[in-house]
């Protein structure tokens, strides 16, 4: 079977994977070792990577992800977004509350999707764009809970890796329960999407909220 794969593209995505895992950046010599290549080649990557705008040097030699991964990740975003956006109307139907998708921005969860749902004045709503540390609220957990297991996580995110979903209680909101499931792609090839599903209702979750929350996950990760 004759190898399809262009070696120098190959390398240059996996070098945006490598510093897409390490948000404070790499050194161009710790960029070789991931990739397992000489130095001189890392050099020549984050050179033509920066020549697009996809990556920049700090002043201190690191490298990070460029912002002209900006525009082209809005697109993307926009397109799964809209994909996704029957299924979370399904699941605030199904549990007559107000769903969202929520996204990873560094340390960050942010609201990208909303749809709304509940009963009059007990209605609680989110903002768009509304953005909270990952490590508080169930959307948070979720999303870490889909990355790789490591020693630094927290109890939380142990606890739901291990059983598909987090629920919280008064962590964003005063009196609000949240419930999140991470939203995983089912081919194995796709990156981790870093998203999660989630509703919030008052004081109490409504029946059937988990397997109707986790199904809205799946069913997301299918179609991403």
């Amino acid at each position: 079977m004759v190898n399809t794969i262009l070696q120098t593209l190959d390398r240059g995505l996996a070098a945006m994977r490598a510093l897409s895992e390490a948000p404070s950046g790499l050194k161009p010599a710790e960029l070789a070792e991931r990739l397992s290549v000489h130095k001189a080649i890392a050099y020549r990557l984050i050179a033509t990577l920066e020549s697009h705008g996809l990556a920049r040097r700090l002043s201190d030699g690191r490298v990070v992800l460029g912002a002209g991964l900006i525009p082209l990740a809005a697109t993307v975003e926009k397109h799964r977004l809209s994909a996704a956006m029957p299924h979370l109307a399904e699941l605030s139907e199904a549990t007559r509350t107000t769903s969202c998708i929520v996204l990873a921005d560094g340390p960050n969860a942010v609201v990208a999707a909303v749809q709304e749902g509940g009963d009059g004045f007990l209605r609680i709503s989110y903002r768009l764009g509304v953005r909270h540390p990952l490590t508080r609220g169930a959307s948070g957990l979720a999303i870490l809970s889909s990355r790789a297991a490591s020693a630094d996580d927290l109890p939380a995110v142990v606890q739901t890796r291990q059983q598909g979903y987090a629920i919280t209680r008064g962590e964003l909101q005063s009196g609000a329960v949240g419930i999140a499931a991470p939203i995983i792609p089912s081919d194995p090839a796709v990156a981790p999407t870093d998203a999660a599903v989630s509703i919030v209702a008052l004081h109490e979750l409504p029946e059937g909220a988990v397997e109707h929350t986790m199904a809205a996950a799946a069913a997301i990760g299918r179609i991403w």
